[in-house]
This record gives C-alpha cells, structure tokens and sequence, in this order.
C-alpha cells in the first residue's frame, strides 16, 4: 500500500514532537517573505501541531501505523 507523499512528511514530522514542530513553525515565521513551498509547509506544519494538541492518541496511532508500514 502505497502512502501518499504529504502525508508520509506529515507523519514524519508528527514523529518529532511538538516542540520540534513549533521550532519549524518558529523559524518560518520569521521571514516575512516566503516561497510558495515554505508557505505551503507552514500551512502543513500549522496543521500538524493542531492535530498533536487536539488528537495527541490518534496522533500516536497514526505514527505507529506507518512505522509498521516502513
């Protein structure tokens, strides 16, 4: 089964934590004038860290499921 791309970067990044998605988050905000693609990846990041805060468990299911996967 093949997993879609976002979504594995997605999941990878759910793997590092909160505290290191808010560090991304921070370093991007910082420059005021983003590529398409660094703005598309704070927009996935923001989102990220919303599921983790909201959805911490399903957050770790989701980790676990693509790790066996992998």
């Amino acid at each position: 089964m093949s997993v879609n791309r976002s979504i594995a970067r997605d999941v990878k990044v759910m793997s590092k934590g909160l505290d290191s998605v808010n560090k991304e988050i921070e370093s991007l905000m910082v420059n005021t004038k983003l590529q398409k693609a660094q703005r598309k990846r704070l927009e996935r990041l923001q989102a990220v860290k919303v599921q983790l805060v909201d959805n911490p468990e399903d957050c770790n299911k989701l980790v676990k499921q693509y790790k066996e996967m992998a």
